[in-house]
């Protein structure tokens, strides 16, 4: 009898949807276990093969490797995988992955083995495998060396200069992680099960530095080799967990599930290793949660609970609303100095460069800018959950009072933009030197039709660098924190000789307080000035459109048409200015929503749960989505 061609045959009958099986593989599995069940020879004949070749396989790469993070780095982990596209992985004859991966020989294994009874692959594996005590005998001391390994990979991370830097006021936490290693040791030493409560409480102490790590992201800063780190130790500590139940099985009371919980995790990880949309779709989780660990200072301000902070948002987007008007005219005058395209973009940018910034010092708002910046606020209502369900709980709520936030906002830009820039038009039309044309007005209100022009997609785009320069302010709030700057700069000789020594630690507090929404304003300038020039210079329909802006560009039209436009040409624009904010809103929204329940796997198929809390939200609360309740704080 050959082992390998039975064993396919076996999977062949479980496999769901070929000959002779049905789409169930339960269905299928009992069908096999019971056409095993009276095979006896069989049975005998696989049994004494199963002995013999588990007693000369290698073990301990699956144990300590196979499901854990990669270490080379993403590129060469890409490449590798499609170099295994085209040509095989190499053959390893002592390892038992090797084999199995012959037997599970397909990815959609994977799939029906996520949905298979455990209980029942265990019957089927229990008929086959030979005595227990013979598979203890040939395995427990490949089962100890990858506890081991285990620990020793552990320690090394937790000693790593870039954990040991975040944990400096923690030393004992630290600590544990070298306790786990002297506790394994002493196990393998002839301890024997006395030592596994000691090797657990070390485990559950790297768990308790890795939370003591995550509660400090906001004061010591985050990065992506910091975020791979706590990954691999987190990994790693479950692994172990995995590995101390079957060595608990093995030494106290045997029990099967242990080993069937390693050999699932093991087997669905080994045949989709090589699959690189997988590694992509993981290696986007990874990092989406560095992302999201950015806890740039700006999220809660965005976001609010109480009507006195609803109105104090709509005053404050009032007022950037009025800044707005003001540099919509200037832009205006901008184009008429007939400058080249890079220079004219450039120009554009340094305007909404400056009048971004300029709102931020007044204590305005922009509209539309808070979804980018509310990625974090987002992951840390899912972090502060103890359930899944809680978790949607938190999600639905802060998305709530995100949009109402949003809407808000969204008015008060709105309504004073338009005005406050036909106010400005007015002296100018006064003295005969209007902003535009007749001409260049009506085409101006054109360019606003939701159908007849791509607004709606230049609002898009705008939506996207609204997200994208958010994230930016964040990355540089946590550059400033995780690279301690603001220590450093009091000792930066530059700095010294043009500050104040009384001074100097004033203004490290107002860089540390204003970087992330310098860079974000600036960056935002730049996204919004430049893109029609790159649109240009490539044959694109590049532009963007931003609700502000584009309620300015209608009153600058408007006093310089005298305001004598058909009331059906007024109506469309407005409507039409009305949804390109609501693109804005929805495509930068939605894109921090991705990246936070991304980074928190929380899976497309949860999304039901989340409608349906907001649907349900909205049916019984409507008005939560427009004003706070008078009962919030």
């Amino acid at each position: 009898m050959n082992l390998e061609r039975e064993l396919k045959r076996f999977v062949r009958q479980i496999r769901p949807g070929l000959i002779g099986a049905t789409s169930n593989p339960n269905a299928n599995l009992n069908q096999l276990i019971e056409e095993v069940k009276t095979a006896s020879s069989l049975r005998t004949e696989l049994g004494a093969q199963l002995e013999e070749f588990l007693g000369s396989r290698d073990f301990v790469t699956a144990l300590t490797e196979t499901g854990l993070t990669f270490e080379s780095g993403v590129f060469s982990e890409i490449l590798k995988r499609l170099e295994y596209k085209l040509l095989p992985k190499p053959v390893q004859s002592a390892d038992v992955l090797t084999f199995l991966t012959r037997i599970f020989d397909t990815q959609s294994d994977a799939s029906w083995l996520e949905r298979i009874n455990r209980q029942r692959f265990g019957e089927l594996l229990g008929l086959l495998l030979p005595d227990r005590e013979k598979m203890i005998e040939s395995l427990g001391p490949q089962i100890f060396l990858s506890l081991e390994v285990l620990s020793l990979r552990l320690a090394g991370l937790g000693y790593d200069p870039i954990v040991t830097n975040r944990l400096r006021m923690r030393r004992e936490l630290q600590s544990s992680f070298m306790d786990v290693t002297r506790h394994v040791h002493g196990l393998l030493d002839g301890k024997g099960e006395a030592a596994l409560p000691d090797i657990r409480e070390s485990l559950n102490r790297c768990l308790a530095a890795v939370e003591w790590i995550h509660s400090r992201r906001s004061e010591d800063g985050v990065s992506l080799e910091l975020t791979y780190k706590i990954m691999r130790i987190e990994e790693i500590v479950w692994r172990m967990d995995l590995v101390l139940k079957l060595t608990q099985a093995i030494l106290v009371k045997w029990e099967s599930e242990p080993a069937l919980t390693l050999f699932f995790e093991i087997m669905m990880t080994e045949i989709r290793r090589f699959n690189l949309w997988q590694f992509l779709s993981d290696n986007v989780s990874m990092l989406a949660y560095q992302i999201t660990e950015h806890t740039g200072k700006a999220g809660e301000h965005y976001i609010t609970r109480s009507r006195r902070e609803w109105v104090d948002l709509f005053i404050s987007a009032a007022i950037g609303g009025i800044v707005v008007g003001v540099c919509a005219v200037l832009k205006f005058y901008i184009s008429y100095l007939g400058l080249p395209i890079m220079p004219q973009a450039l120009a554009y940018s340094l305007l909404y460069s400056a009048g971004f910034l300029f709102i931020l010092y007044l204590g305005g708002t922009i509209a539309t800018k808070q979804p980018a910046m509310t990625a974090s606020t987002l992951a840390a209502s899912m972090d502060a959950a103890a359930t899944s369900e809680e978790a949607m709980e938190n999600l639905a709520e802060i998305i709530v009072r995100t949009i109402r936030s949003q809407l808000v906002a969204v008015l008060g830009n709105y309504l004073l933009a338009a005005p406050t820039a036909a106010f400005v038009c007015l002296p100018f039309n006064l003295f005969h030197i209007p902003v535009m044309d007749h001409a260049k007005a009506w085409h101006t209100l054109e360019g606003f039709h939701a159908l007849k022009s791509l607004s709606l997609w230049y609002g898009a785009i705008a939506g996207i660098g609204l997200f994208a320069t958010g994230l930016l302010g964040g990355i540089a709030d946590n550059w400033f924190v995780f690279n301690n700057v603001g220590e450093r700069l009091k000792h930066a000789e530059a700095l010294r000789r043009w500050v104040n020594p009384h001074n100097l630690g004033r203004v490290i507090k107002s860089i540390d307080n204003n970087l992330g929404f310098w860079v974000s304003n600036v960056s935002l300038g730049f996204w919004l000035g430049s893109m029609s020039a790159v649109g240009a210079m490539f044959g694109l329909p590049l532009d963007t459109r931003h609700i502000s802006f584009s309620s300015g560009q209608f009153g600058v039209a408007m006093a310089n048409l005298n305001f004598s436009v058909p009331s059906s040409i007024v109506i469309i624009s407005v409507i039409s200015i009305f949804c390109v904010g609501l693109v804005n809103l929805g495509v930068s929204f939605s894109l921090s929503l991705f990246v936070a329940t991304r980074s928190r796997k929380i899976r497309f198929s949860q999304t039901p749960q989340l409608m349906s809390l907001l649907l349900k939200r909205l049916l019984t609360h409507p008005t939560d989505f427009f004003f706070p309740p008078r009962d919030a704080v």
